[in-house]
C-alpha cells in the first residue's frame, strides 16, 4: 500500500471503531433462509432499511475490497462491474478491468456508481449515511453491510452475497470450506499454551469484537488489546504496550506499519525474542474468506509444533493439505495473487475452487 492508502485504511478502521462497533448490538439482519435461494429477497441492512432484490443481481458494484473478494469467492467475479481498483485488490484476477468507484481520497465517486447503474451496490458500514442516501436518491439499490466482528459474520456475509447473485450453492460451499479450515486450525492449536499477542499497525490495535481479534484467538493466542479493555479498532498508548508486554507482536507487511526499533517495543518480550510477525496487509484487513491465509500464518508462528512437517490437517474432504499456488486465469473463481507467507498450507478442498 502507498502511504496515502495506508492512511485511508487506518481512517476507515477508526471510523469503524467509533461507529460500527457502537452499532453492533443492532447489527443488520441477513434476513430469510438463503438455503432456498428464492426471490424476491429482502434483507435489512446496517441502516435499518429493507433492501429488496426481485431477482438475482446480474451486475454489482462493490464499494470495498472485502465485498469484492467475497463476490470473487462465490463465483460471481463476472457480476462485479465497479469496485476499488487499487493495489490492495490487485490479487483478484481481472480486477483492473473493472470500473474504479473511489476517489483519490478514498471516498465514493457517487457519479461513477450511478452511471454504472448496477442491480446492486454493496457498501461497507463505514460509508457515510449521506453517501448511501445520495445513491438511493439516484434510484440505486444499496445494501450497507454490518460491522464484521468475527468469523461467523464472514460466513454469514459469504452466504448472503452468494444469494444476492443467485449463487447460493457457491456461497454456502465457500462459507463451509472457510469454516472447516478455521476449525481445523482451531483444533490443531487447542490445548497448547496461549502466547500473549498484540496485533498492531500504525498505532492502532485490534481489540475485542473484531474479526482480527478473533483471528488471534483462533490461532491460539491471547489478544492483549482485549485483555487491556480495548474494544474494536482503537489507538493504544506506549504505557499500555509496556504494561501488557506481548510475547508476540503481529503487524502488516507494509513499510511503516510498525517501528520495532523504538520504545516501547524494544523492551517487549516479543522484540527481544525476535517474535514479530508480519502478515499480508491486504488479506488480514479484509473481512472475507481469504482471512484463513493470515490466520494459518499466525497459528504456525505461535505453535510451530502443531504444524510440524509430516503433520496432516483434516479438511472438509479428509484429504491432506496442499500448498497454495498462484494462478493467472480469471474465470469465476479467484487465483491467489499473493503468495502465502512462510509456506502456509491450506486445505486442498479450499484451494481447488480457486485454481
Amino acid at each position: 500500500m502507498t502511504a496515502t492508502y495506508r492512511a485511508l485504511a487506518l481512517s476507515a478502521l477508526l471510523v469503524v471503531s467509533l461507529v460500527g462497533f457502537a452499532a453492533a448490538p443492532a447489527a443488520a439482519s441477513h434476513g430469510g433462509d438463503t438455503a432456498d435461494c428464492e426471490f424476491p429477497l429482502t434483507v435489512t441492512d446496517d441502516t435499518g432499511t429493507g433492501v429488496t432484490l426481485d431477482e438475482p443481481a446480474e451486475t454489482v458494484v462493490a464499494l470495498d475490497a472485502a465485498s469484492a473478494q467475497t463476490f470473487w469467492e462465490v463465483n460471481a467475479s463476472d457480476r462485479v462491474v465497479g469496485m476499488p481498483v487499487r493495489s490492495y485488490t490487485e490479487y483478484l484476477n481481472g480486477s483492473r478491468n473493472r470500473t474504479a468507484v473511489l476517489n483519490d481520497d478514498g471516498s465514493v465517486n457517487v457519479e461513477t456508481v450511478v452511471e454504472l447503474d448496477a442491480d446492486l451496490v454493496v457498501a461497507p458500514n463505514y460509508v457515510q449515511n449521506a453517501t448511501i442516501q445520495q445513491l438511493r436518491d439516484a434510484n440505486q439499490t444499496v445494501y450497507r453491510a454490518p460491522f464484521e466482528s468475527s468469523f461467523e459474520a464472514i460466513y454469514a456475509k459469504t452466504e448472503l452475497y452468494g444469494h444476492f447473485v443467485g449463487n447460493c450453492e457457491a456461497g454456502a460451499r465457500t462459507a463451509d470450506e472457510t469454516r472447516n479450515e478455521v476449525e481445523s486450525i482451531r483444533e490443531a492449536v487447542s490445548g497448547e499454551d496461549s502466547p500473549r499477542v498484540l496485533y498492531y499497525f500504525y498505532g492502532t490495535v485490534a481489540g475485542e469484537g473484531t474479526f482480527i481479534g478473533d483471528m488471534v484467538e483462533t490461532a491460539g493466542g491471547t489478544n492483549l488489546a482485549a485483555e487491556a479493555g480495548i474494544t474494536s479498532f482503537q489507538q493504544i498508548s506506549d504505557e499500555t504496550i509496556v504494561e501488557q508486554n506481548p510475547d508476540w507482536i503481529v503487524s502488516t507487511d507494509d513499510t511503516g506499519a510498525i517501528n520495532t526499533s523504538r520504545e516501547p517495543f524494544q523492551t517487549t518480550t516479543a522484540v527481544q525474542n525476535d517474535q514479530v510477525l508480519r502478515v499480508d496487509a491486504d488479506l488480514v484487513s479484509q473481512a472475507a474468506p481469504r482471512v484463513v491465509e493470515p490466520l494459518r500464518v499466525m497459528a504456525e508462528a505461535f505453535h510451530p509444533e502443531a504444524f510440524a512437517e509430516g503433520t496432516e490437517t483434516e479438511t472438509a474432504t479428509g484429504s491432506e493439505t496442499a500448498t497454495a499456488t498462484e494462478t493467472d486465469s480469471e474465470g469465476d473463481g479467484a487465483g491467489f495473487g499473493v503468495a502465502v507467507a512462510i509456506g502456509a498450507l491450506l486445505g486442498a478442498s479450499f484451494l481447488a475452487r480457486r485454481r
